[in-house]
């Protein structure tokens, strides 16, 4: 392939091809790319590109890209914000990877397309996004053990708290305090229409029409690198998890304050979690509701369903067979293996199958309701709602591992699905 020659005078990687990884590193963390997916799509492209002694390390704040041999190496960092997952973004990037691998892109097509990534992400209109988020708010009351009044309370306080997102995450300024002002908002709105006479448990309410906004997959991730020893970014993502859900904690404290001031007590009922086929309709409607918040490609709307309904079914059946400490590692091995095998068949991302999938366990709402306990002075059962939340956080990440080493090397490198690409497309020919 012309224009891959590795090295200018000196040893040093032609400016094309170190551009195209920077170009990269920085629009693939944008996209939400956790930190091993990121660091090997980035070894991948610098082996295609004949780029020597490639070494990268990402974190959620900082990329660092170093490339040359040891006596000339140069090193490149790049600051960076940690991002919602786009996985429109990610699925066309992984597309990249794939051409530039098997030859189909040089390095300027690649920058010019990275660039139309950058400058051309998914947009839907936003009333399209308002019903992502009423969608949200109502299929995972189920979930949760709310009923078809909790179902569409959930619907009604999602549809005002996509509004916020949607107003608030246009300016960089306003983004921090989306998940507090919306807490507050949920919090207050399910309190009263409880209080106006509507049979329905606030706080399932509540937690179903933020469960978009639960930092679960990123606790997951901190987990998974913490324990594959990525230890800086593993303890940056557990961190930004825990600051997450805490300004979620403080803003539904304050919006239940409020209520309760201006309403007094509501009651509360015991949620129904008794499982049922109705569940698995509500996941299916939960995986609609993240193909449109987390920008999915409508194509991928089957995909996402299938893999809410797969997590939901084997969460139930691990429980069952294995009991309640091993479902989550069950579903998750599931989930891994089921989105493997789809990334591979299918030719997309594994992540449109594993990331809905994960956001069914919601391993950030116990972390939530120990907060929300601890913040209540039920000291005891907050701090163990507490350890069942990094408990469940671990389960799913090793869960994932395990699935990741299970899979034979061709359904989880990116190199090999390149290599099925090739060959397809020299059959073709």
């Amino acid at each position: 392939m012309e224009g891959r020659a590795a090295e200018a005078a000196g040893g040093r990687p032609d400016a094309p091809a170190t551009e195209l990884l920077l170009r990269f590193a920085r629009v693939g963390h944008d996209s939400g790319y956790p930190t091993a997916d990121l660091e090997e799509r980035l070894l991948a492209l610098a082996d295609a590109l004949g780029v020597p002694g490639a070494e990268i390390s990402a974190t959620p704040t900082v990329v660092e890209v170093s490339v040359g041999s040891l006596a000339d190496q140069r090193s490149y960092t790049l600051r960076v914000r940690p991002k919602d997952v786009d996985l429109d973004a990610i699925a066309r990037l992984d597309e990249l990877v794939q051409e530039v691998l098997v030859g189909l892109l040089e390095p300027p097509e690649a920058l010019a397309a990275i660039a139309r990534v950058r400058d051309e992400p998914l947009r839907r209109r936003w009333h399209v996004q308002l019903v992502g988020y009423a969608l949200a708010g109502a299929a995972l009351t189920p979930v949760l053990g709310g009923g078809w009044r909790e179902a569409s309370a959930g619907a009604v306080v999602g549809l005002v708290v996509g509004g916020i997102a949607i107003a608030f995450r246009r300016a960089a300024r306003t983004e921090p305090m989306v998940a507090p002002l919306a807490a507050v908002v949920a919090s207050f709105c399910s309190v009263a229409i409880a209080r106006l006479g509507f049979d329905v448990t606030p706080d399932v309410v509540t937690l179903a029409a933020l469960v978009t906004f639960l930092p679960g997959m990123t606790l997951t991730i901190g987990m998974r690198e913490l324990s594959t020893e990525h230890l800086q970014s593993g303890v940056a993502n557990t961190a930004s998890a825990l600051v997450q859900l805490l300004g979620l904690v403080f803003g539904v404290g304050v919006g239940r304050s409020i209520a309760l001031g201006w309403f007094g007590d509501v009651g509360a009922m015991t949620p129904d979690t008794t499982f049922s086929a109705y569940h698995l309709f509500a996941a299916a409607a939960a995986g609609i509701a993240f193909t449109l918040t987390l920008r999915a490609r409508y194509r991928d709307a089957f995909v996402m369903c299938s893999a809410t309904v797969l997590a939901l079914s084997a969460n139930e059946a691990g429980g069952a067979v294995f009991g309640h400490d091993a479902a989550a590692f069950v579903t998750a091995l599931v989930i891994g293996l089921a989105g493997g095998v789809v990334g591979y068949v299918l030719r997309r991302s594994p992540l449109v199958f594993i990331v809905p999938g994960v956001l069914m366990l919601v391993p950030g709402s116990a972390g939530f309701n120990s907060a929300l306990q601890l913040l209540a002075n039920q000291t005891v059962s907050g701090i163990t709602a507490g350890f069942d939340t990094f408990v469940t956080a671990m389960s799913i990440a090793y869960g994932l591992m395990v699935s990741a080493v299970v899979l034979p090397r061709r359904f989880t490198s990116i190199a090999s699905a390149s290599g099925r690409s090739a060959s397809a497309g020299e059959s073709r020919t």
